[in-house]
């Protein structure tokens, strides 16, 4: 893993992230050893196992199937970057991607999504994937959609979306408000890591700040400082429900983290 990604690397996330592996390690351990146990007492349970190998299989290829048909859809209906399609967007995609030091560059799609802006990367049997609707390109320029590029790949660079750690964890997203204060702290990550690959981090907190304003009338007028400051202004205890409610960190806290890391990392 490069430097980058280690220095950028939000602190919880490491904390957040063992305690799900250790739930759901604990859980799938219990559950083989009830399994297993219940096969040798029960003068059914080898059949009982059998059907269990076979619940867990239809699972595991429907989860196959459905990751097929999505590809299948988005490669029929969305636009996919690439050297003939829109080259200069997809020649910086390519070099974020093998910034963050990713040797396979994600596959990267534009997509109409009716005016909601949002982008998002995961993984589809093999392979990696960007989606970035038509709102978040239309709306912002190109430095800050140089940020939004580099959020979405970090998230593979990072490995969070691996998939066996997903398969270990997934018990443990049932222990309240943990899994989302995981995915809060992979969010500040990402942005830490999608910061650093700009000249100028002015970039990309209007980048997120866009998000909310969602509009490229308004984009240059924008004031970075008065919109992280709204964040005192987020009433205390309905403010920490709504946030420990979200997977993603309200965007008045974002902004104001990235400017607090990036100017203790200057330091």
């Amino acid at each position: 893993m490069s430097p980058t990604l280690k220095i950028h690397r939000h602190p919880s996330e490491h904390l957040y992230g063992f305690l799900l592996t250790v739930f759901g390690g604990l859980f799938w351990f219990l559950f083989m050893l009830f399994v297993v146990v219940g096969a040798l007492e029960s003068p059914r349970g080898i059949a009982h196992l059998f059907m269990i190998c076979v619940y867990g299989l239809f699972v595991y290829l429907t989860s196959i199937m459905t990751a097929a048909l999505y590809r299948a859809y988005a490669i029929g209906n969305m636009v996919a970057l690439s050297e003939d399609q829109f080259p200069e967007l997809h020649t910086q995609f390519v070099a974020i991607a093998r910034e963050l030091g990713l040797a396979e560059t994600p596959q990267a799609f534009i997509h109409n999504s009716g005016g909601v802006m949002n982008a998002f990367a995961i993984r589809l049997l093999r392979g990696r994937y960007v989606f970035l609707t038509s709102a978040i390109v239309e709306a912002e320029d190109n430095a800050q959609l140089r940020f939004i590029m580099a959020h979405e790949i970090a998230h593979h660079a990072l490995g969070h979306l691996n998939a066996f750690k997903h398969f270990i964890r997934l018990p443990a997203f049932l222990v309240p408000f943990l899994y989302r204060a995981y995915s809060r702290a992979r969010e500040f990550s990402c942005d830490a890591v999608g910061a650093s690959v700009l000249p100028d981090v002015h970039d990309a907190l209007t980048a997120l700040q866009m998000l909310a304003c969602g509009t490229k009338r308004l984009n240059k007028a924008m004031n970075v400082d008065a919109f992280a400051a709204q964040d005192f202004r987020v009433p205390g205890l309905a403010g920490f429900v709504v946030e420990i409610a979200s997977t993603h960190p309200r965007l008045t806290r974002r902004v104001a983290y990235l400017k607090a890391n990036f100017k203790r990392h200057a330091a």
